[in-house]
């Protein structure tokens, strides 16, 4: 029995080291050897196997920071007190706006669900639906009250904002009672109560309107775009609500403001710069390609293509040395503004009563070769006020200016005859019983085309009038002091200048020529200059909103066309050129509509970078 224990341990073992990877037993008869093998070298022994690299971690995409400049300081963000429309374009959300849509601008709801609903047919009670999507920056929800109230604070008779009225009128419609709402606390206005004007809740979220004249739709829409009609914020607005109740303190700083639109404000350095982050709470959040838009402030357009040419600015506005040094650039923009500059007169003026006579202004418009100012300037000769964008009806892309071209009313030579106007000169002088005039115009100090304008004038005007009998001084303001002087100073001080270089932009210049010239008009709250010598003209407009030209676009361009000739048949205000813009953009650019258009710029909130 121990024997057969002991053999079978002994076996155990031996299969134990096999098992172990010991020795195998050698064999008393030789093998033969595998004759494919190689025996002459000896197998190379396997290299130690490298232990795997960590895989890098793939590093994070630079933010799209677009990088951009103003020569304005804005002195508040608050659109119904003349806010900074840069702020405006960056941050307000509006029921309807212009965005991007395969490389076009068009017109469509942005906080708002859809189109505006003609709830009679007849053109003058309009529903608007809020979008469900509509929120402020912060993520609350905006409704229709949120407009209401907001519209309500614009035209609040007590806080008298300069730009409030256009809630209830503008160049597209007039809101029911609107307006007198507004100027009630006037002495001798009747009071208008809230219910009464045209602006109802009909649910939580829509509003209806109701419009003095008939409209279409494309004109309510273009009244509720970013701008006066954006809402404000209630719990902040109330916040900076003085305690009477007539001052507010709402959009003077980046914390006393409230998006709703593209961008937040999220740092106001006055004088200095603006910092925007994107709005991930936008109703459109979904056409914003960037992070953020950094404006920094320059003195002027030559600091700024310094700056381009650094790197440090991604687009830069050349003046007339960048286009000369720049106008062949490939990477060079031109863009055709609706702006038309004018020289304005101030008729009511006590101490220069030849400004109210109509052959002196006559004599002002012939004395003028436009041609040679266009080209000096580097812009477009301008003998008529509307602009060259005012294109009617999108839809056969015809401008107005060149329905007029072909109506053969425009002036020959751009109005320009130095003999004429010689004999108007004298004719005039010789009525006002003056042998020589000496006049001051005011304008924009560090505007090039302001400047220019008047240069010209001043040099110019001597050589046709006589040296002896007429000479020009000219005096550059502040941009806010200037706009200060036109639009507010001479309505208690008729004497506070004679002489204006303006610039008029409107929103409607674009779409629709009769409300393009409501600023030639007494009808136009702040226009620049008193306009009140020719009723005919303001009797003009007003036809233009009745019944009969409201939906007529055809009505309306002959009756624009009326207009404008008896602006130039009576010099009521001289134009002189048309602006056109040079931007030029770096490499990295990408900009959200096919050019240029003149309801969305280049669309730079819109815009997106090459990385």
């Amino acid at each position: 029995m121990k024997k057969v224990m002991a053999l079978t341990l002994a076996l155990l073992m031996i299969l134990s080291l096999v098992a172990c990877g010991g020795d195998k037993p050698t064999s008393s008869t030789p093998t033969t050897p595998d004759k494919s093998a190689t025996t002459s070298t000896p197998a190379t022994p396997d290299k130690p196997t490298e232990p795997s690299k960590p895989a890098e971690p793939e590093k994070p995409a630079e933010p799209k920071i677009l990088n951009l400049y103003t020569t304005s300081e804005a002195t508040n963000a608050h659109y119904a007190l003349k806010g900074s429309t840069q702020i405006r374009d960056m941050s307000a959300g509006g029921l309807y706006a212009f965005m991007p849509d395969n490389g076009k601008a068009v017109l469509g709801p942005q906080l708002a669900a859809s189109e505006p609903v003609d709830v009679n047919g007849d053109g003058k009670t309009w529903n608007i639906t809020v979008s469900p999507n509509a929120k402020w920056e912060n993520g609350e929800a905006i409704t229709a009250e949120t407009f209401i109230w907001s519209w309500k604070m614009a035209l609040d008779p007590k806080l008298v904002m300069n730009s409030g009225s256009n809630v209830g009128k503008s160049n597209y419609i007039e809101i029911v009672n609107a307006s007198a709402y507004y100027a009630q606390g006037a002495e001798g206005k009747t009071p208008v109560a809230w219910e009464d004007v045209g602006i109802k809740k009909i649910d939580e979220m829509t509003i209806q309107i109701t419009t003095v004249n008939p409209v279409d739709k494309t004109r309510v829409m273009q009244h509720f775009i970013p701008g006066v009609t954006t809402p404000f914020y209630q719990p902040l607005f109330e916040k900076c609500l003085s305690a009477d109740g007539t001052t507010t303190t709402y959009g003077s700083a980046a914390d006393k403001y409230f998006s709703c639109g593209p961008f937040k404000l999220v740092n106001w350095q006055f004088g200095a710069a603006y910092e925007y982050e994107r709005n991930e709470h936008f109703a459109r959040a979904d056409l914003v390609k960037l992070d953020g838009i950094k404006y920094v402030v320059v003195e002027n357009a030559g600091t700024a293509l310094q700056m381009f040419e650094k790197g440090e600015m991604d687009k830069v506005t050349l003046d007339t040395a960048g286009r000369e040094k720049y106008g062949d650039d490939p990477r060079v923009m031109y863009t055709t503004a609706a702006t038309t500059y004018h020289i304005e007169f101030n008729t009511n003026n006590p101490n220069k009563p030849i400004l109210k006579n109509e052959n002196f202004r006559k004599a002002f418009y012939a004395a003028i070769n436009r041609e040679e100012l266009a080209k000096m300037l580097q812009r477009k000769p301008a003998a008529a006020s509307i602009g060259l964008l005012c294109t009617p009806n999108p839809a056969d892309g015809i401008t107005f200016r060149e329905l007029a071209s072909k109506a053969g009313y425009e002036p020959a030579n751009y109005g320009y005859d130095p003999t004429l106007a010689k004999q108007l000169f004298d004719q005039a002088m010789k009525e006002e019983n003056l042998t020589s005039l000496e006049l001051s115009v005011i304008l924009r100090s560090g505007n090039v085309i302001d400047e220019g304008c008047a240069q010209y004038l001043q040099e110019n005007l001597p050589k046709v009038f006589g040296a002896d009998k007429f000479k020009l001084t000219i005096n550059a303001l502040p941009s806010n002091n200037i706009t200060s002087v036109q639009q507010a100073s001479w309505k208690s001080d008729p004497a506070a200048y004679e002489l204006t270089v303006s610039a008029w932009s409107l929103a409607a210049a674009s779409r629709d020529p009769v409300g393009a010239l409501e600023i030639y008009t007494v009808n136009r709250h702040n226009r620049k200059a008193p306009y009140d010598i020719y009723d005919e003209l303001n009797q003009m407009y007003l036809k233009g909103n009745t019944d009969e030209y409201s939906l007529d676009i055809d009505k309306r361009i002959e009756l624009a066309m009326e207009m404008e000739e008896f602006m130039i048949e009576h010099a009521v205000a001289v134009p002189m050129v048309y602006h056109v813009g040079a931007d030029m953009f770096s490499d990295r650019v990408i900009q959200a509509i096919d050019g240029y258009d003149v309801d969305l710029y280049w669309g730079e909130a819109y815009a997106d970078l090459i990385q």
